[in-house]
């Protein structure tokens, strides 16, 4: 990754920049703070950016990126968070945002298989992009778990239908607004976890853990996870499961070069404290250290666990 990984500056936004997409506000553009600089906040800088607003993206890292950092040791450079992506289309329209194609800064490369399980039995499964491929490989532990992973594919898809289609990019600002969808949820036996979901339709304890294990990929756990992470199963189907060239770490520094040259400006080692609030309405946030962002817009993209909670006063706490 370059030495210089978030190092960007605000350029002069301009009526005639050519990085700026024509989704402009106004002639005087606004300021935006984006707390949190993993891939949602980049996205989020990038798309405020594209829309003529003058961007900030903080972070207490000293890197961007948030959970897709990047060591090395022993000579070798590792990811230290996500390794594969499942829809690649999010991250070209960031570039095409501004003019430019992802393919041109970083390759995404198909895989198949796409995973490949080592288990305890010294047996091996690998969960590959053909339907066919994937049944053999089934068939080759438990043929009636064949059908039952077909049933899974349709349960999937009618998660993914709601949940990602539907809701994906969905403001849930008011309680009605969550409470408008418990009947698709209830619809949707979200109630279960994924592993609730896979046991339900495929009967191998082998191929029961195989097909669990998309909540692993961010922490989570499959027996306690909502099972409508289990939409992942039919996203990859529909856009396939690719690698980064590189690493995630190569994406990571594609991303901050497009940063660097659509004008956001990147602030990284700031640990926020408080967001502030004028009568209700966030004015910008303000660091451990004392350091106030003004901002006419707030957008906190913050680590659950770093995330900070505001109450009436503008006092923010971490959660």
């Amino acid at each position: 990754m370059p030495d210089q990984v978030g190092a960007a500056s605000t350029a002069p936004l301009t009526s005639n920049s050519p990085r700026i997409s024509d989704h402009r506000i106004s002639d005087t553009p606004k300021s935006v703070l984006v707390i949190g600089a993993g891939f949602g906040g980049i996205a989020s800088a990038l798309r405020m950016r594209a829309r003529g607003y003058n961007v900030t993206l903080i972070d207490r890292l000293d890197a961007i990126g948030g959970r897709a950092q990047v060591f090395e040791r022993g000579g070798f450079r590792h990811d230290a968070g996500p390794t594969v992506i499942t829809a690649p289309f999010l991250f070209d329209e960031l570039f095409a945002l501004f003019g430019e194609r992802r393919e041109d800064h970083v390759e995404f490369r198909a895989l198949d298989p796409w995973y490949r399980f080592y288990f305890h039995t010294g047996e091996q499964f690998d969960y590959r992009p053909s339907i066919e491929d994937t049944n053999e490989e089934i068939r080759r532990f438990s043929p009636r778990d064949v059908t039952g992973y077909a049933k899974l594919l349709k349960v999937s898809k009618a998660i993914f239908d709601i949940g990602f289609v539907k809701l994906a990019d969905k403001p849930f600002t008011k309680l009605t607004d969550m409470l408008a969808q418990i009947p698709s949820l209830l619809r949707l036996q979200s109630y279960h976890s994924v592993a609730g979901i896979v046991h339900k339709y495929i009967k191998h304890p082998l191929l029961r853990q195989a097909f669990s294990i998309h909540p692993l990929l961010v922490g989570g756990n499959p027996f306690s996870t909502t099972s409508i992470y289990s939409l992942i199963h039919y996203l990859e189907r529909r856009w396939g499961v690719f690698f980064a060239m590189g690493g995630t770490g190569k994406l990571v520094a594609a991303l901050d070069g497009l940063l660097r040259r659509s004008g956001v400006h990147v602030v990284l080692g700031q640990d926020i404290a408080q967001i502030d609030l004028d009568n209700g309405r966030a004015i910008g946030a303000t660091t451990l250290a004392g350091q106030f962002y003004p901002a006419d817009k707030v957008i906190c993209n913050a680590d659950p666990p770093h995330r900070v909670q505001s109450d009436a006063t503008g006092a923010c706490a971490p959660a």
